[in-house]
């Protein structure tokens, strides 16, 4: 398979890629510029700064939206006035880096060190009601959050060390069990960003990699879709009416542009299988 490169170079570091269903549209975040992107229907873009960092983005079960900035989450109304802010870090030396929701509306964020010191970031749990908690105490560039269908077990991705690492996931919201799924090895790319599919399979953006892989729950490669013209792939998300376009995004970070011309554009392949549905945070 083959991804169909849909806009121009719009985004420096293209992340968080997120299917508004509410809007119909294609929501991502230019990281490092503290922007959120916007994919009109005609083609075209539009920006919404945020702050220094804007890491991932979901919606909220009530109405408006949860984005993640440097060390804080910020909670929006549906005309992205901020209601409040959630400190998670303090200090200068780490900032919050992408995550995800479970069916029960937890949230989830990853925290990662300037300098990607090992094991010097974190996932923490922001719980519908507020209360923060720290779900993994060592991760070095957590990325990649997914749940299976019936919530039982959940994937995370760390770029640093190159890994997919499947969970017990129980009803309390604690990822227990931590068992390696996928090792890569290095020079091919390491895991960034990651989608589930309706089947349980897992849809990984490789940054290094110029390419998305899809693996089965059990870990099997089963799907390789090249991402041409750009070879730091950062995340993936499914949508349109039938949650079948795979959109993918892709960063200009530390890229010679001659070699990657395409670097910083928005990506879409038609999947075989359609996505599942996103969740949102509860609060």
């Amino acid at each position: 398979m083959q991804a169909e490169q849909i806009t121009e170079r719009v985004a420096h570091h293209g992340e968080g890629a997120f299917w508004d269903e509410r809007a119909s549209l294609l929501r991502f975040v230019d990281m490092l510029a503290g922007d959120v992107v916007t994919l009109l229907p005609t083609g075209a873009v539009t920006r919404r700064h945020l702050g220094d960092v804007a890491a991932v983005i979901r919606h909220r079960s009530g109405g408006g939206y949860l984005v993640a900035g440097e060390r804080e989450i910020l909670l929006l109304d549906d005309h992205w006035e901020l209601e409040h802010s959630i400190r998670v870090l303090d200090g200068p030396e780490a900032r919050l880096n992408e995550g995800g929701c479970d069916a029960a509306g937890r949230f989830y964020i990853g925290s990662m060190a300037y300098d990607m010191a090992a094991d010097a970031g974190a996932l923490y749990r922001l719980d519908p009601d507020g209360g923060l908690h720290t779900a993994l105490p060592a991760v070095t560039i957590p990325n990649g959050l997914v749940w299976s269908a019936d919530g039982a077990r959940a994937f995370h991705n760390d770029t640093g060390t190159a890994t997919i690492t499947a969970y017990r996931a129980d009803p309390d919201g604690r990822l227990l069990d931590p068992r390696v799924l996928v090792r890569f090895d290095s020079g091919g790319g390491a895991p960034d960003g990651m989608a589930i599919d309706a089947e349980g399979g897992l849809w990984v953006a490789l940054w290094g990699g110029g390419a998305v892989h899809r693996y089965s729950p059990q870990g099997a490669l089963e799907e390789v879709v090249d991402v041409p013209g750009a070879g730091n792939v950062t995340s993936c998300a499914f949508g349109g009416d039938d949650r079948r376009t795979l959109f993918i995004t892709t960063s200009r970070q530390d890229v010679d542009p001659a070699a990657d011309p395409a670097a910083g554009a928005l990506f879409a392949v038609s999947a075989p299988v359609a996505g599942a549905a996103l969740d949102g945070y509860g609060g």
